[in-house]
């Protein structure tokens, strides 16, 4: 099966109030050799105040919010299921993906009329979160 590590930059930490900025994410087959990858950015919803502190963690400028040549959020959320049904059936894995970005994905897919808003875990899909696999090596130290 194949492998989707992925990773999300936001406007701040709360799913309800924030929203997905950049969606990076490189399609691995079995063996780990690469097959594709993205790097997708949209601009800031009118709706939503960033965090000055995420800014800061993804280097996202101001100007950058609003930039017309970067998709809405809503044409950026088609563009991220679009991709996600294109690599399925695969293993949707990241760092605290599970706690963070999927919940993050799914709110956004929601309030976009998304209608497959658990696109990475079903499909023939499943996840994989990287967090637990290093704090249990880490607490063997």
């Amino acid at each position: 099966m194949n492998f989707a590590f992925y990773d999300l930059e936001t406007t701040g930490t709360s799913p309800a109030f924030d929203q997905p900025l950049q969606f990076a994410a490189i399609l691995t087959d079995g063996e780990f050799r690469e097959i594709e990858r993205v790097n997708l950015r949209c601009r800031i919803a009118p709706h939503i105040i960033p965090s000055p502190w995420a800014l800061a963690v993804t280097g996202v400028r101001p100007a950058q919010l609003v930039d017309p040549a970067f998709p809405t959020l809503f044409e950026f959320m088609q563009e991220i299921g679009a991709l996600i049904e294109r690599w399925s059936p695969a293993i949707w894995t990241g760092f605290n993906s599970i706690r963070f970005d999927e919940e993050m994905l799914r709110q956004a897919f929601y309030q976009n009329l998304q209608p497959d808003i658990f696109a990475t875990q079903f499909n023939g899909n499943t996840r994989f979160e990287v967090v637990p696999v290093f704090w249990t090596d880490l607490r063997r130290c």
